[in-house]
């Protein structure tokens, strides 16, 4: 953090951002970055694992930035009405949420704040968060770069990293019974978290 700037990384815990943390560790070594995981509470257990190993490569500890309010205290605010594809509470209040709370003060303070977004090069359909304060600057690396998915592989396995366990068996990255994985996806789920799978029995 040099002087009145400051240069966050969020980590998902998924293949994108993690690759994002490693390119900036090995192209932009110059700039200090403040890397962040923001935990719903309902994390699968290979996430927290993928997370140890890059905080080893990054040679530096990931802020958790731990809502002070998990997964099943919002259900309980939306009347247990679960997240659907429709209405998506779950990314506001359990990741954007914690990140607003964190970097509000640090704004107000009149710090200026680059983040860093793992928005790849063929991702024409996504925008990514939008910032609303204009001393919160949100940078797109991989878009500028032109990196696409081939591109974030090969970062990671350069990195002797490689894909988070995960992949093996799901497509993505969050909570354990994310809406929305495939039919196939709580198959395994079941099979590898069978403890996982009956608790979001029990939410439905």
């Amino acid at each position: 953090m040099a002087g009145n700037e400051m240069h966050v990384l969020g980590l998902s815990g998924g293949r994108d951002s993690a690759a994002l943390a490693v390119y900036m560790r090995q192209h932009h070594p110059d700039i200090e970055i403040e890397y962040f995981f923001t935990d719903t509470g309902k994390e699968l257990p290979e996430v927290y694992e993928y997370l140890g190993r890059l905080e080893g490569f990054l040679g530096q500890r990931i802020r958790k930035l731990n809502p002070d309010r998990d997964f099943d205290f919002w259900l309980k605010q939306y009347n247990d009405f679960l997240p659907s594809a429709q209405t998506r509470w779950c990314t506001r209040q359990l990741k954007l949420r914690p990140f607003e709370q964190w970097v509000r003060p640090l704004l107000e303070e009149g710090k200026k704040i680059y983040s860093y977004v793992a928005i790849r090069g063929d991702e024409e359909y996504r925008e990514g968060y939008s910032s609303k304060d204009k001393n919160l600057i949100i940078k797109l690396p991989f878009k500028e770069a032109g990196i696409d998915k081939a591109g974030v592989l090969d970062i990671l396995e350069g990195a002797g990293l490689g894909l988070p366990h995960y992949y093996s068996w799901r497509t993505r990255s969050g909570c354990t019974f994310c809406f929305f994985q495939q039919k196939i996806e709580w198959v395994r789920l079941m099979e590898r978290h069978p403890e996982a799978f009956e608790e979001a029995k029990a939410y439905e």
